[in-house]
């Protein structure tokens, strides 16, 4: 067996024909040397990919070559550098361009899973963007790339950004699918791995292949320590979600300019938005070299799309429209104040109370009577210049979490006894519309969705606060559901969805900020409902995408609920023009599907769910 030599004087000197030496991080063996004019021109071939068999002439002593020594005596190893030793040897002359961990892999890999981690091989980029559609594998192809990559000694370190709930599911992925032992870093662990080391050790150091929340790692206090360490590889996972002008931006093009190799990850990479989608694609970019994007739909991989998706239309109750028109009076009392019409952030804020009106009654209360207990201890709580719009985020890019807001003093009256008139009437209103005797129209429509499906689903709502009212909701007509929002902790998580997914009429009630990225198609579920419509198409895709993946074998319905004679029309109406831009740009599914407003305007309760598993195209693969 041969070794590179101890002593580091001994690289330059160039060896004889036939000698083994390492020239440029890569393995050669020396074909000739022949001195010209006060140097020496070598003429290497090349023994590993993706230089194998290929010929190059270097100068000495302007070129380092290592030569290989081979050992002097013979030694004793431990078991696990034996058979690393070994394998080593036998995967030494793959051919170029083929991948040595594919064969390694516990999975069986379909082919367009493959086609990432060869295109790096063979040296067509250094950047990708993985599109793919929801459920398609992204995960196992950034995972198969990160190992070819180990396998082939390209890299030392890898960084996983991903949204914090999915640090677990990567972990997970990463050793049980490529034998990739991965450590998932919070505060605590960095705080013990510090205690541990020599003053002034950089704890990011010491791991050669790390998990870590794109919010942990965006802090100012921890940002430095991560840009610090060297990162031969980083994978961003829900890459759409740094694609704004944001801190989690930031963050993360200082990592990956830096990498030499980038994965980002997203199966929603276009929000109909096309500057954001540019910004996507620059991310990383040191020079002209173009991003490599890899988008794949069902149809392209030969798996069927068998999804069907309906418009619930539900007409308001009277109390519901009267809590609406409300709220509008109060959007016109902000915007009519001084410098109302000239300050986004006034409007964002107002747009965020809309959506929680659209998303329940209950939830509108809850942002409503947390200002008026301000204003109560504070009476002249006024943000003096207001800013207002209506109903609407061009971007559709306002908040991601699932608590609730903060009251912004955009949102303040500069009268605010008329502030305090105007929100205990709205207040009021929508405590009726949530308690009263006919009580949220969605809700009744949702209660007699899921008795009629009489099968497991996945509820979706963007705010806590409805979710938690939705639980009171149900529990009260007998059905228990299983709560997942951004507020438990990572074993209370857990619990959850090993709580759901056996179950074979479970019901799951999810906000987006704490099922994104999850896969929750186990034991069956192939049903979604939309309590309100996301303002983001790419939320939209995301949370269909929970139960339409790889390995479902059932048809997927998606119900979205749309409250007939609120803003939710125009809503819908938006979302259809910026899914066309999408859909004109990569391709994008569309999420509303390919009803028309005739069909879409029958209320698709009243019919059974057709299970028309054997009918259309072929069946998903039970692979990913």
């Amino acid at each position: 067996m041969q070794i590179p030599p101890s002593n580091p004087a001994d690289a330059g000197h160039p060896g004889r024909p036939g000698d083994l030496v390492y020239v440029r991080r890569a393995r050669w063996r020396i074909v000739g040397v022949r001195a010209y004019e006060g140097c020496q021109v070598v003429t290497l071939c090349g023994m590993t990919s993706p230089h194998l068999g290929i010929e190059r002439r270097v100068l000495t002593p302007f070129e380092t070559i290592v030569p290989l020594e081979r050992a002097r005596r013979l030694r004793v190893v431990r078991g696990v550098r034996w058979r690393r030793a070994v394998r080593a040897l036998i995967t030494a002359d793959t051919p170029p361009g083929s991948l040595r961990a594919a064969r390694a892999a516990g999975i069986d890999l379909m082919g367009h899973q493959l086609e990432p981690a060869l295109a790096i091989v063979r040296g067509m980029g250094s950047r990708l963007l993985l599109a793919d559609e929801v459920g398609l594998g992204k995960t196992i192809q950034a995972g198969l790339v990160a190992s070819e990559l180990f396998e082939r000694r390209s890299i030392d370190r890898i960084l996983v950004v991903t949204p914090a709930g999915l640090r677990e599911q990567w972990t997970q992925e990463l050793a049980g699918r490529f034998a990739l032992p991965a450590t998932n870093v919070d505060g605590h662990l960095l705080r013990r791995l510090a205690a541990t080391l020599p003053m002034g050790v950089n704890p990011w150091s010491t791991l050669s292949a790390a998990i870590a929340s794109v919010d942990y790692v965006k802090r100012p206090e921890v940002l430095p320590a991560v840009t610090a360490c060297t990162w031969d590889l980083v994978i961003v996972d829900e890459a759409h979600g740094v694609a704004g002008d944001s801190d989690r931006r930031a963050a993360v093009q200082a990592l990956a300019s830096r990498a030499a190799y980038l994965l980002l990850l997203t199966a929603t990479p276009h929000s109909g938005d096309r500057r954001s989608f540019s910004a996507l694609c620059d991310l990383g970019a040191v020079d002209e070299t173009p991003l490599l994007v890899f988008r794949r739909t069902r149809a392209d991989v030969g798996i069927g799309t068998r999804r069907r998706v309906h418009a619930v239309r539900v007409r308001p109750s009277a109390d519901e429209m009267r809590m609406h028109r409300l709220l509008a009076r109060y959007s016109d009392a902000v915007r009519a104040e001084p410098g109302g019409e000239a300050r986004r952030d006034g409007w964002l804020a107002l747009s965020v109370l809309h959506k929680r009106a659209l998303s329940s009654a209950s939830s509108l209360v809850q942002s409503v009577e947390r200002r008026l207990v301000a204003l109560s201890r504070s009476p002249d709580a006024s943000g003096g210049a207001q800013l207002a719009l209506p109903l609407g985020d061009p971007h559709g890019e306002l908040v991601s979490a699932d608590e609730p807001p903060s009251w912004p003093a955009e949102l303040s009256l500069s009268d605010p006894e008329r502030e305090r008139q105007l929100l205990a009437a709205l207040a009021a209103c929508a405590r009726t519309a949530s308690t009263g005797k006919v009580g949220e129209t969605k809700l009744a429509a949702l209660g007699k969705l899921l008795r009629r499906a009489n099968q497991s689903a996945v509820v979706f709502t963007e705010y806590r606060d409805t979710l938690l009212h939705v639980r009171q909701h149900l529990a009260r007509s007998g059905v228990t559901p299983v709560v997942l929002h951004g507020g438990l902790t990572r074993e209370e998580r857990s619990a959850a969805l090993a709580g759901f997914s056996p179950a074979p009429r479970a019901v799951l009630l999810a906000t987006d900020a704490a099922a994104e990225g999850l896969n929750l198609h186990g034991g069956g579920c192939r049903l979604v409902i939309n309590l309100e419509l996301p303002w983001n198409p790419m939320r939209l895709e995301q949370r269909i995408g929970r139960v339409d993946r790889i390995g479902q074998q059932r048809t997927v319905h998606a119900f979205h609920l749309i409250a007939e004679g609120t803003g939710e029309t125009r809503i819908l109406s938006r979302l259809r023009a910026r899914i066309a831009v999408a859909r004109a740009d990569i391709g994008a599914p569309d999420p509303l599907g390919d009803e028309d407003e005739r069909t879409m305007a029958r209320l698709v309760i009243a019919g059974d769910l057709n299970d028309d598993d054997n009918a259309g195209g072929p069946a998903r693969g039970s692979r990913g």
